[in-house]
């Protein structure tokens, strides 16, 4: 709610009411053909649709009128736009959907051959033209944060199937095609299931049309059918096929990389590598490049964006806690996720450093590269390869994942870059670079330095 009393449209109070309004034309559109059918004695039904839904109806047209709206993404809250905005959509409709008929319509009757019909109770049904509200509280819904907009297609869908063949049903025993000594429910019944076998085009012939109005009905009701039977097919396939987009798309690669690998004769151990990344990389992000999402994105959200993708890896690096905004929304721009298997090396000692590593998850091992000893052990929260990128030199030491391990890196440019305008994280990022270099080159013969989370222990002495 804004000042003024103004509702949002998205906002749960607003999202509330739209539902009861739903509930509300949903029951009538059940309910008034029904009373068309077989009308009810008494003012029960003159209550609820003449009195409760005239009342309900109303009370949404004065909340439209303090209900603001998106203007091409814009919110516009202001009530002379909002009422400007509702006189040229939804009044007039609305208008005609509060007009108590039931006050007013007297009998009206046709007769055809030994039938009579009338049609009062047909004019009671001007009140449908709130279905057309639907359409747009359907859409509001399928972008809520709380809905699964496949399973709200597929809902509206298969709901409307229901509502029209009800309609069908209802006019099939108008037209006179029910049995007296039957009940009204299983005349409704018989009627309902007609509708179904027509639309299904199955027509097993035990109910059929027996005059010229009925014949036409037939027609009319089996051209219906075979289009939004066809429709509805056709639409489940596709949202059952693309309910689940990730994993459709990420079934493809599967199918696609089996193929490959068969083609090119991959050895079986390699085979089982692939196989496995791309298990974890499902498993862990669900196939998704965050990356390219973020690059559709204009520079402010990316930078939203790209803070809460990073908080993870942000809140476990000692470096990154207690940093003012302005060096926050600068470095989760250059930061960059890596992906590394087990056994992976990382970078070899003397190669050129172009980046610099912040590890989210897993653990990385720094080895010597002539003799394989391993020279410390930096887990989640540390980081790596600042020393090459500091002293502009080769590598030091050779850096190999021990297990599955999701990195971000820093380019040598950003790196730069974010060392000159923030002298606190230059001074943390070289005071750790030089007492590494003094640790490795001064640790014990049989000793190596574990670093977890940014601190360094002495790892265990091995047995031997």
């Amino acid at each position: 709610m804004q000042s003024g009393s103004i509702l949002l449209p998205d906002s749960w109070l607003r999202t509330l009411w739209d539902f009861l309004l739903f509930l509300v034309t949903l029951s009538f559109a059940i309910l008034g053909p029904l009373q068309l059918v077989y009308p009810q004695q008494g003012k029960i039904y003159q209550i609820y649709a003449g009195i409760f839904l005239t009342a309900i109806f109303a009370a949404d047209m004065f909340l439209s009128f303090r209900t603001a709206y998106y203007n091409r993404g814009e919110l516009v809250s202001d009530p002379k736009k909002i009422r400007r905005h509702y006189f040229k959509s939804w009044f007039l409709i609305d208008a005609v959907s509060i007009f108590p008929v039931e006050f007013f319509a007297g009998p009206i009757l046709i007769s055809y051959g030994s039938h009579s019909v009338d049609l009062a109770p047909a004019l009671r049904l001007i009140r449908l033209v709130r279905l057309l509200h639907l359409r747009e509280l359907i859409n509001r819904w399928r972008h809520a944060d709380f809905f699964n907009p496949s399973m709200i297609r597929l809902g509206i869908l298969a709901l409307w199937m229901l509502v029209v063949a009800h309609w069908a049903a209802c006019g099939w025993i108008v037209l006179g095609n029910i049995r007296p000594d039957y009940a009204p429910a299983e005349n409704y019944l018989r009627a309902f299931y007609w509708v179904i076998t027509t639309f299904a085009t199955i027509g097993y012939g035990d109910i059929t049309p027996m005059n010229v109005p009925q014949i036409a009905y037939t027609i009319v009701i089996e051209i219906i059918g075979v289009g939004m039977f066809g429709y509805m097919i056709g639409n489940i396939a596709s949202l059952l096929a693309n309910m689940d987009i990730a994993r459709s798309k990420y079934q493809e690669k599967i199918n696609r990389l089996n193929l490959f690998m068969e083609y090119r004769d991959i050895p079986i151990a390699l085979r089982q590598k692939l196989r496995r990344y791309y298990k974890y990389m499902w498993e862990s992000r669900r196939g998704y490049d965050e990356t390219l999402l973020i690059k559709d994105l204009p520079s402010a959200l990316q930078k939203e964006l790209a803070i809460h993708i990073h908080a993870e890896v942000l809140e476990k690096i000692p470096i990154f806690r207690g940093a003012d905004d302005g060096f926050i929304k600068e470095i989760v721009m250059k930061l960059n996720p890596a992906m590394f298997t087990p056994g992976d090396v990382i970078f070899r000692e003397g190669e050129i450093g172009h980046n610099m590593y912040f590890i989210s998850r897993g653990s990385v091992e720094i080895i010597h590269e002539k003799t394989g000893k391993v020279f410390a052990t930096i887990s989640e929260g540390g980081y790596f390869g600042e020393i090459a990128l500091l002293m502009d030199s080769p590598r030091n030491a050779t850096v190999r994942a021990i297990d599955y391990c999701d990195l971000y890196t820093l380019d040598k440019d950003s790196f730069q870059v974010v060392l000159t305008h923030f002298p606190e994280f230059a001074r943390q990022v070289r005071k750790m670079a030089h007492e590494r270099i003094h640790t490795w080159k001064h640790r014990p013969k049989h000793h190596a330095t574990k670093i977890v989370r940014g601190h360094k222990k002495p790892a265990a002495r091995k047995r031997r």
